[in-house]
């Protein structure tokens, strides 16, 4: 009895907190969507039109592989932003941002072999000398490839281990495909987590009391 006198109080902070009308809005244009599948014009029609082409995920892909070559930005916000924004489109979103993960690792660990040390030093100055390498070099050098492998699987920096492999020569291939390993598990959790939040909102749309 408890549980159902608290829900129109519940129903109404969630209305008081803007939080019913976003949902609201969310699943109106959720419900367009799968009624109307044609794209407007301008902007969102630009948008509408890319998530449902070869275009988005491969957008994912590319922002994967600077995110991984660069550590310019982390890459976990990003691909929620994208199977928020096409969460249809979730199987094609998950391959590219792990092939893009993957592809951006090797091309840094063959670049950093093709041009030596130097290159970490005058890119990621200081980072040689930090925790997280000391750290990393020692799981790397107990584990190998797996190590890195363990680590692009968890919320944690992966370009120390990646460069500490690179240049002890380990191939770039090798990598690759330790840091697709990892993020198969780590962007599987990140979008099951997505998807079950948003199934959530709908279904609770549903169970709200209607305003007056």
């Amino acid at each position: 009895m408890s549980g159902f006198h608290q829900r129109p109080r519940v129903a109404a902070l969630l209305r008081a907190s803007g939080v019913h009308s976003l949902v609201e809005r969310y699943q109106r244009e959720h419900e367009q969507r799968q009624a109307d599948p044609r794209p407007g014009s301008g902007w969102a029609a630009v948008l509408h039109g890319s998530r449902l082409s070869l275009v988005y995920p491969g957008l994912v892909a590319l922002l994967a592989v600077i995110s991984a070559s660069s550590g310019l930005y982390p890459f976990g916000p990003v691909l929620v932003a994208a199977v928020v924004f096409a969460p249809e489109r979730w199987r094609s979103t998950y391959l590219a941002a792990c092939l893009g993960s993957a592809g951006g690792a090797a091309l840094l660990a063959q670049t950093v072999q093709y041009l030596g040390g130097d290159l970490v030093a005058q890119y990621f100055p200081g980072l040689d000398h930090s925790a997280e390498w000391m750290a990393a070099e020692r799981w790397v050098t107990t584990h190998g490839p797996v190590a890195l492998a363990g680590i692009a699987a968890l919320p944690l920096p992966q370009i120390p281990p990646l460069l500490i492999l690179a240049l002890a020569g380990t191939p770039p291939t090798l990598i690759g495909l330790a840091i697709f390993a990892g993020k198969l598990c780590k962007y599987g959790v990140y979008i099951l987590i997505v998807q079950l939040l948003l199934k959530a909102i709908r279904l609770g749309l549903h169970k709200l009391p209607q305003q007056d």
